[in-house]
């Protein structure tokens, strides 16, 4: 008895099929015909020039400080600093990044969902000193859904040098 195969050269031609048939069905699946279509009307971009918006809806970002002073500190040491604010505007206010200058300084923590007007919140800022020495300044970066859409926060001190143990003095 004889079965029925395939020969190998008509394997391709059943994989294209295979797939044009899976392509074309998968077209209907993300069809959105059934939704409202979306006009230029319906959008509002109040940061990109929308002539029609009140300053006072947008939200603002103020800080009770901008600069935050470590002090000093000896090298190798972690300094972790905390910069409160309010959102001082009229609509929700929603931080999307939090960025140091460099490495050794890093938004740590900072609210992820929108603050509503008048309420407030605190971005955590950490330093790591190895490595560093002298007078460090670093500059923050806020991001946020404000104009202008970025803060600058400062975090500055002095780095001495590392810690000495202390030695082991023999008799």
């Amino acid at each position: 008895m004889r079965t029925a195969s395939i020969s190998f050269r008509s394997r391709p031609v059943l994989w294209s099929m295979a797939v044009l048939a899976i392509a074309l069905t998968g077209c209907r699946l993300t069809d959105h015909s059934e939704r409202e279509e979306v006009t230029a009307d319906m959008l509002k971009f109040p940061s990109s020039g929308y002539e029609g918006v009140d300053p006072d809806d947008l939200p603002r970002i103020s800080f009770d400080s901008t600069t935050k002073d470590m002090g000093v500190i000896v090298q190798g040491a972690k300094v972790t600093k905390y910069y409160h604010f309010i959102n001082t505007g009229g609509g929700p206010l929603v931080i999307a990044d939090v960025r140091g200058s460099c490495g050794c300084t890093v938004g740590k923590s900072w609210p992820r969902d929108p603050i509503a007007p008048g309420d407030g919140g605190t971005i955590e800022v950490s330093f790591n000193s190895e490595g560093r020495s002298g007078h460090q300044s670093k500059t923050i970066t806020v991001v946020a859904n404000t104009v202008p859409p970025t803060t600058a926060l400062v975090l500055t001190g002095d780095v001495v040098g590392p810690a000495v143990a202390p030695s082991k003095q023999t008799p």
